[in-house]
């Protein structure tokens, strides 16, 4: 039937067009489908619907090869362009919109459409279309055609063709997340340091036990960080990224997955890696021994004192192989908790106090060396990047709720600003990043056959020998969660 006989029987004549009017009307008072339509407009201007149609999908391109006896491979490029077709009319008077004349309803919709008089130059953008069934959308009319033949009276048929839009996107400066979260852990260093100052002040006057117990203090704390830099793990990663194909032994031990680990230079030797990592145990070494010299004068030189710490744990970081090890590292050294001082004496509370004050010091010394490790993690999916967040965060929100118990508003307002630093950094790393999948087969094949099948590139079955953790590369498991894509 054509389109002209489909106004044909709608309308009919002129009292034909009342009578449908009034029936479409009480089709909208209606229940279940016909309630749920809309009265159709675009940009405000009413118009009568007889049909509509709407095409979506998603943009793909397949990949079909010679002699593939298999289904081919289509790559997913994105949302395919939403396009509505609308067939209608408008017709004068009507007694479900109004509308008045029809000739001024063209071209009132008409002008709409165009964005002004003929010959505009400006372009009147996106629009806003009322669909009977799909609501408020913007849309582009890329075409609209008119129509009226004599049998029909007072009915304008018309055609839309309305393209759905979205807004217009800019590139954006990508804002230094990692600048920001080593400026906050900064300013959580100085803003411990002055609570520091001001809460041993008055118990340093209790005499030399006092200086004593900062001394022990420290000896205790640096007997923990003595026991890291000898962990057994710590010492194994530094010599993983040596280059070589011994898979997760080797040249994969750094931040990441293999795919995306920094490896030691070709001319590393393991002679090599070890005497570097003997150096940074000097250095570590060195740095306890400058805090040691410092506690013994933490009563009248605060400053050194923290910077001594500070240096400790930058040095312990320093040691390790990968940022990963490295906040494994500093997270171990956060439960360190002195022995507590018993008695109830002026020198005893005196000595609390100063135990209590360098342990807070030495803690957030440490939180902050953490949140500034994590600024060269390199997440491996968007769930590994959530998870660092969480974990980090949960440290630092235990620091937040001491320092807001103990009054310490200066602490409490540094750790805010750098959780939420180390918030925006892992967001803004891990954004991008692909999902965990779990991959489920028949039998177990080969990392470099399901490389090749899940991804495409056989060159990433070290990145899946990683992630799934299996006996041998040749026999991956069943079901391993590994990158969706």
């Amino acid at each position: 039937m054509s389109f002209s006989a489909q106004v044909g029987n709608a309308v009919g004549s002129i009292g034909g067009v009342a009578k449908a009017a009034s029936d479409l009307a009480n089709l909208f008072s209606g229940s279940g489908y016909w309630s749920q339509l809309r009265p159709a407009s675009y940009n405000g201007i009413p118009f009568a619907v007889l049909s509509e149609t709407g095409r979506f999908g998603r943009r793909s391109i397949v990949h079909e090869y010679p002699n593939k006896e298999t289904m081919p491979w289509i790559e997913d490029l994105g949302l395919q362009t939403n396009v509505f077709r609308i067939s209608g009319f408008l017709v004068e008077n009507s007694l479900v919109y109004g509308g008045g004349p029809v000739l001024d309803q063209r071209d009132r919709l008409l002008k709409a459409i165009q964005g002004g008089a003929t010959g505009s130059t400006k372009a009147p953008g996106l629009g806003t279309l009322v669909h009977p069934t799909y609501g408020t959308l913007k849309t582009n009319c890329m075409e609209v055609e008119f129509g009226t033949s004599w049998d029909r009276g007072r009915v304008v048929e018309v055609r839309f063709v309305f393209i759905r839009g979205g807004d217009r996107l800019y590139p954006q400066a990508k804002k230094p997340t990692a600048s920001a979260v080593t400026t906050a852990a900064a300013t959580v260093n100085s803003s411990s340091l002055l609570s520091f100052a001001k809460r041993i002040a008055s118990a340093v006057s209790a005499g030399a036990q006092v200086i004593q117990a900062a001394v022990s203090t420290v000896v205790g704390w640096y007997q923990a960080v003595t026991t890291l830099i000898h962990d057994v793990k710590r010492f194994w990663n530094s010599i993983s990224t040596l280059a070589g194909n011994f898979g997760r032994l080797f040249g994969g031990g750094n931040s990441g997955y293999a795919g995306e680990n920094q490896k030691a230079a070709g001319t590393a030797t393991p002679a090599s890696l070890i005497s570097a990592d003997t150096a940074n145990r000097a250095a570590v070494a060195n740095a306890g021994s400058a805090l040691s010299a410092a506690a013994a004068n933490v009563g009248t030189d605060q400053a050194t004192f923290a910077s001594a710490a500070q240096r400790v744990v930058t040095a312990l970081a320093g040691s390790a192989s990968s940022p990963s090890d490295a906040i494994r590292l500093l997270t171990s050294l956060l439960l360190y908790a002195p022995a507590p001082i018993v008695g109830a004496s002026q020198v005893a509370l005196a000595q609390a106090t100063m135990q209590a004050c360098c342990a807070d010091l030495f803690r957030r010394a440490t939180v902050a060396q953490i949140a500034v490790s994590a600024t060269a993690y390199q997440p491996t999916s968007a769930d590994d990047a959530s998870g660092m967040r969480d974990s980090i965060t949960a440290l630092l929100d235990s620091e937040i709720t001491i320092a807001a118990n103990q009054g310490e508003d200066g602490v409490y307002s540094a750790l805010r600003s750098l959780r939420q630093a180390v918030v925006e950094d892992l967001d803004a790393r891990g954004s991008g990043l692909a999902a965990i999948a779990t991959f489920s087969f028949g039998n177990t094949l080969p990392a470099l056959t399901l490389a090749n099948r899940l991804y495409r590139d056989a060159s990433r079955s070290d990145e899946l020998v990683s992630q799934a953790n299996p006996i041998h590369p040749a026999f991956m498991p069943v079901s391993f969660s590994a990158l969706s894509n």
